[in-house]
């Protein structure tokens, strides 16, 4: 019987056992607790691992705290410190000064109460928010546990549990959860049934070796190498062209002796002509099955391409790899089972020496994913050539029509998202810039700019939508001040065209009046305030024209594409209902 069939469930026992199995998987051997009542759902998972942890109890929280120093101290070890809400946190602040001046392994977990009890004037309630400052290396205010959570917010207290462990150890340093409870605090009636909770699978972390290998190496047994598997690199992957240089070979290496084809967001840098790039448009086809994939190898930020966001939340490999560049998390599904830090500047693929060519059986899925890709990228480039023009084929054709060694930033909202889809390798050397980090509109022409500064002497090219142009238009003053000249392509479509994609457009009139946004604006005149060219271009051979003489100019332009935002989704969509149509001839 399910857990949650038990109608007299807990769900902070759910939740605290969760995390406590977790936080144990990943080598928690010593804990200290202090008195209290809001931090039950804390002691009593830890006491169903009383005989595979050394728990310590205290009469007060400054000594409970001192005690787990010496601990992590003598055996070279993360300590945990259990306390509930209010002051009792407080009493541990002596003691995070110690372990962060010493630079000693310390998880401090703090109970607190619910948010609709904070700043309410409810007894024994403070504000625990970072309560230790700078002293804590890292803190986490993990979320309040809830009767029916979705899969992923308990993947996500395992995740959270082997991170906590992880960077403590690593960093030799402090880091504080706070964790929220609501009453009643015990478990339910059925509480016997709360020592069945699943054990699942815990994130492990591996330190980068320092010496030109990246430890992924390690990982690849027969076994692994016998299933079906994708290599994945999402945004931010290689970051200069130097790093490329390593990244490149490497990974082709790695993808024959593993057989796992090659996925590549544009903007990681990493879309060479044998990568698989038009993986948006076919995904869903029925032509491809990914649901038997067992094996991700996944580099750079979360997926940008919807359908591998919802592959990655469906499917949880059997194995996922994440590979980071400094330690970063960036696992939003929180399918992580093995973490790798590792420096693309300094892989070497000779790591992959004495390694077998992978088996046929393998080979087969890559090959066919090969095909199902050049099949896509045939009907995506006759789809642009024989219908109407949209934005998304202006994306196709900047890269078509980019100059070697040119640079292209990508504007967040639809033509980052735009460039991934339609933007097919052209066999040039372009390399491309987006904000990812926060992903906002922000400042782009001005993030763009600075690009441009550090390239001097090589092209460089701005795709942005009319809201994030106007977002930052002020930063087109730099283009005369700081001598960075460029070519802007404007997708104009009259406001924020890529909420047409939410279900949010069915609700009028407010989604006109409120999201859309609509405003008028004459681009031309912006163009003319900062002595830049302007250029109307709103179809194919206009366009390619436009930008084939900007680009390889000495002067600023802007070129504005006016489109529609309607028929620009409508448009797309039938490309991609002529891709999965293409896609039925395929045979395995």
């Amino acid at each position: 019987m399910s857990l949650w069939q038990n109608s007299m469930h807990n769900p902070n026992t759910l939740y605290a056992n969760t995390f406590v199995d977790a936080l144990i998987a990943s080598g928690l051997k010593y804990v200290c607790l202090a008195p209290g009542s809001r931090h039950t759902p804390l002691v009593l998972a830890l006491a169903r691992h009383r005989q595979d942890i050394e728990i310590f109890s205290h009469l007060d929280e400054r000594s409970a705290a001192f005690f787990a120093l010496g601990l992590a101290i003598g055996s070279g070890e993360p300590a945990a410190v259990v306390c509930t809400s209010g002051s009792a946190a407080a009493n541990f602040f002596p003691a995070i000064v110690e372990a962060h001046q010493s630079r000693v392994p310390l998880i401090v977990l703090t109970a607190d109460r619910p948010p609709e009890l904070r700043a309410s004037g409810a007894n024994q309630t403070i504000d625990q928010i970072k309560l230790y400052g700078d002293y804590a290396d890292w803190f986490y205010d993990a979320p309040l546990p809830e009767a029916d959570p979705p899969p992923v917010a308990l993947r996500n207290l395992r995740s959270l549990a082997a991170r906590v462990y992880a960077m403590a150890a690593r960093q030799r340093g402090v880091v504080h959860v706070n964790l929220p409870y609501r009453k009643p605090l015990e478990p339910g009636k059925g509480a016997a049934e709360w020592a069945l909770v699943e054990k699942h699978r815990t994130p492990h972390f591996v330190q980068d070796t320092g010496n030109g290998e990246s430890g992924l190496s390690a990982l690849l047994g027969d076994e692994m190498m016998a299933e079906r598997g994708i290599i994945y690199f999402g945004h931010g992957s290689c970051r200069s062209e130097a790093e490329r240089d390593r990244l490149l070979p490497w990974a082709a290496r790695l993808s024959r002796v593993s057989g796992f084809p090659i996925l590549a967001e544009f903007t990681s840098n990493m879309r060479a002509a044998n990568t698989i790039a038009a993986y948006e448009s076919f995904m869903h086809s029925s032509a491809v099955d990914f649901s038997e994939v067992e094996v991700l190898i996944r580099f750079g930020a979360p997926p940008l391409s919807k359908r591998m966001q919802d592959f990655l939340e469906r499917n949880q490999a059997r194995l996922h790899i994440y590979c980071s560049r400094a330690g970063e998390w960036a696992d939003d599904s929180h399918s992580v089972t093995r973490h790798l830090t590792l420096n693309p500047a300094t892989l070497n693929p000779r790591e992959w020496d004495g390694f077998e060519p992978a088996p046929k059986s393998t080979n087969v899925w890559r090959e066919g994913l090969a095909r199902a890709d050049q099949v896509a990228r045939s009907v995506i480039a006759q789809e642009i050539v024989d219908g109407a023009y949209f934005d998304g084929a202006v994306l196709h054709d900047v890269v078509d029509l980019m100059p070697e060694d040119g640079a292209l930033f990508a504007g967040n909202s639809l033509p980052v998202r735009h460039l991934d889809q339609f933007g097919l390798p052209s066999g040039k050397n372009v390399f491309a810039f987006a904000n990812r980090g926060a992903s906002g509109i922000d400042g782009n022409v001005s993030s763009a700019l600075g690009i441009g500064a550090a390239r001097r002497g090589k092209s460089l090219v701005a795709v942005l939508g009319d809201i994030t142009l106007y977002h930052d238009m002020n930063g087109l003053l730099a283009i005369k001040r700081c001598g960075a000249p460029l070519t802007i392509v404007l997708l104009n479509n009259e406001g924020g065209g890529i909420f047409h994609r939410l279900p949010i457009r069915g609700y009028e009139p407010a989604f006109s009046d409120y999201f859309i946004t609509a405003h008028g604006l004459d681009f031309a005149q912006a163009a003319a305030l900062y002595n830049l060219q302007y250029i109307r271009a709103d179809d194919r051979a206009s366009f390619r024209h436009a930008f084939s003489e900007s680009v390889g100019g000495t002067t600023s332009t802007l070129i504005e594409v006016r489109t529609d935002a309607v028929a620009d989704l409508k448009r797309r969509d039938e490309i991609m209902a002529a891709v999965h149509e293409k896609m039925k001839s395929l045979l395995w």
